[in-house]
């Protein structure tokens, strides 16, 4: 898998090195809050050196990359898009920056862009989508910068500190991000 090289950061493989990094942020409460029921009991070493094996054996349905500062590649997070359906150009996205001292400086964003950028120009994809609790506003805020759009809601579809919340379906389509992406370069 190649690596890919933005501003601030890098996407590339995951590495068996990558585990410590993983078990930085599973077990944080904060940082799995807003993260599928997967997180939702306790994660043992076990469980993430089982991720990080599926993650480094994706096959055609999966990729996978580690969002590290591109000085010395370091683990910062992982952005994935995973479901890949090649008869329809479609799959579905998740992204973790596993440091909340990593939060608010723009890394997201530039991660998602640059995932954007292979899924559309590189695999050839045309929907990339994604769900997102609807209180999560800073992660909504950094997907619609990226390109995504709101879709709709799904109501009461996800457990938010033991209350029921709403999910967001957003998109992102290659020719609404190829002509924004050509609009900012004019």
């Amino acid at each position: 898998m190649p690596n890919f090289y933005g501003k601030q950061i890098m996407l590339r493989e995951y590495r068996s090195d990558d585990l410590p990094g993983i078990r930085s942020w599973v077990n944080d409460r904060e940082s799995v809050r807003y993260l599928s029921a997967r997180y939702w009991m306790p994660q043992s070493y076990a469980d993430a050196a089982d991720f990080l094996e599926h993650a480094t054996h994706a096959g055609a349905n999966g990729a996978f990359f580690v969002i590290a500062n591109i000085e010395e590649e370091r683990y910062l997070g992982q952005i994935d898009l995973f479901s890949i359906n090649w008869k329809l150009r479609s799959a579905e996205m998740a992204i973790v920056l596993g440091a909340e001292g990593q939060r608010g400086k723009g890394i997201g964003t530039e991660a998602i862009g640059m995932m954007l950028e292979y899924a559309f120009m590189t695999l050839g994809l045309e929907r990339i989508e994604l769900e997102v609790a609807t209180e999560n506003r800073r992660a909504m805020r950094c997907y619609e910068k990226a390109g995504f759009v709101l879709e709709g809601v799904k109501r009461h579809a996800f457990m938010l500190d033991g209350e029921y919340t709403d999910l967001a379906v957003m998109s992102a389509i290659s020719g609404d991000w190829r002509r924004s992406r050509k609009a900012a370069h004019v």
